[in-house]
Formats: C-alpha cells, sequence, structure tokens
C-alpha cells in the first residue's frame, strides 16, 4: 500500500543539503542565506520486496573504446575523450545565446544518419527547433519530443530507446509530487537523478543542457555536478567568432579548455 505525504524541508541552493528547519547556515557547505523552503513529496511503500541486482567480477567487465558514440563535432568529441560513451549522463553548461542549443542540434544531425537520437524540447517548440535545425540541414532523421514533466520523459526515453538522448534543458523539467516550480533545487536534483537512473539502465547516453548563473557557474544545486559523469562549460567571446570548451573532471577540479567555433 502507498501511502503519500507532503514533507517541507529546506534545500541549500550551493550544496543540495537539507534541513528540517531554517538556518542562517548551511551545516553542509556553511554558506550563509542558501537555504530555501522546499514542499517534497515522498511516498512510502510497506512490506515492499527488493530484488536483488547481478553481481559479476571486475575482469569480466567488457571495455570497448571503439564503443564511444562519434558526435560529428571533431572538438565535441576531443574534450569527451574520443566520444560519447553509451549510458553515460553529461551535463553542457553556458549563458543563454553562447550556442548549446546549436551545437547539440548538429551532433544530433551528425549521429542521426546511423544511429536513433532523441531530443526533449522544454524552452523551445517544435516549430522553432525545425526552423534552426532547415539552416542546419539534413536534420530530419531526429525525434523530437515537447515535454517538461519528468515522468512522461522518462517514459518517452524507455520506450523509443535511443543511442542518445539530448534534454534541453534540465530546468526545465518538473516531477509530480514535488511542490515546488520548474528550476527549483528540489526539482532538479530529482529530475538529474531520475535521468541519471534511466540513463544507466537502458544505456542510453544523455546529455543535459543546463543553464548558468552570473558568476557562471551550473545552475542549480551543486549536488547536480556531482550526479553527472563530465561537466562541459561552453564559454564566448562576444567580440570574437571562437568560443571554447571547459571541461571539469568532478571530484578533481582540474579544467581544460578547447577552442571551438561557433
Amino acid at each position: 500500500m502507498l501511502v503519500a505525504k507532503v514533507v517541507v524541508q529546506f534545500v541549500c541552493s550551493e550544496c543540495g543539503s537539507t534541513s528540517g528547519r531554517w538556518l542562517g547556515r548551511c551545516p553542509g557547505c556553511g554558506a550563509f542565506g542558501t537555504l530555501v523552503e522546499e514542499l517534497t513529496g515522498r511516498e512510502a511503500e510497506a512490506g515492499r520486496s527488493l530484488q536483488s541486482s547481478s553481481v559479476q567480477r571486475l575482469a569480466d567487465v567488457h571495455v570497448d573504446e571503439k564503443e564511444r558514440i562519434p558526435s560529428g563535432v571533431a572538438e565535441f568529441d576531443r574534450v569527451l575523450g574520443g566520444g560519447i560513451v553509451p549510458a553515460s549522463l553529461v551535463l553542457v553548461g553556458g549563458e543563454p545565446g553562447v550556442g548549446k542549443s546549436t551545437l547539440l542540434l548538429m551532433a544530433l544531425r551528425a549521429m542521426s544518419t546511423t544511429r536513433k537520437v532523441l531530443l526533449v524540447t522544454g524552452e523551445e517548440s517544435p516549430a522553432q527547433v525545425s526552423l534552426r535545425a532547415a539552416r542546419l540541414g539534413g536534420s530530419e532523421a531526429i525525434d523530437i519530443l515537447a515535454e517538461t514533466e519528468l515522468e512522461a520523459v522518462c517514459a518517452a526515453i524507455e520506450r523509443e530507446r535511443p543511442a542518445v538522448c539530448v534534454v534541453d534543458s534540465v530546468q526545465t523539467l518538473t516531477a509530480t509530487g514535488i511542490g515546488s516550480s520548474a528550476g527549483s533545487v528540489a526539482q532538479v536534483r530529482e529530475a538529474a537523478g531520475r535521468l541519471m537512473r534511466t540513463a544507466k539502465e537502458h544505456g542510453v547516453a544523455t546529455i543535459l543542457v543546463g543553464h548558468v548563473t552570473k558568476d557562471g557557474s551550473v545552475a542549480g544545486p551543486r549536488v547536480l555536478e556531482h550526479l553527472v559523469d563530465c561537466v562541459l562549460q561552453f564559454e564566448g567571446d562576444r567580440y570574437h567568432a571562437t568560443g571554447s570548451f571547459a571541461r571539469r573532471r568532478t571530484g578533481s577540479g582540474r579544467r581544460t579548455r578547447l577552442a571551438c567555433s561557433r
């Protein structure tokens, strides 16, 4: 029997730590004034039987570098180490208008010639995406889904089983049962976590598009950057015709910046 209840908690917008009451200073990262109120829907199932996952030896795990998926964009493949890894979760951040959506549409266009690809758009209508695709040319084989409900997006990924899925953007998705608005700490954390599980379980390489704040960091909780396998920050210069990719290896903090044409 499922019992649903709404829980009020306070979530840090910097590190994602939670607290049962409001505090002036986050107990997790020590930042001041970052705890915001969130309404979270939780479900508890009594007597549920859990299925154990299969265990295998590490030596039996087959790793083949040829399994990487080439995106068709040389610099994009370069910062990813030679292509997109199946079942991986990549976060691409950047300022509005820097070219994130256009770049990923170019990559989907190239990959759609040999693989099934899916574009989930929550910010633009299919007509707007179609106009951009028409300028690029050769984008007829790209499947598109205009949806902001997280459950519907995950169901579509499980049903269609694309090789690569682009979600533009993760801040537009909303999960039922969470009372906060789209883009809040709770919504972004839930969306990223559920998309990560879907990607790993069904072998779908998923690319999340994320906005950045005024200080240049990816919007949302810090836990978002730790959930994904790789963080790519797309930076541009308004006075030049080139931008750059900055790869941040989660955990180590090391960065590698490479130039790419916009």
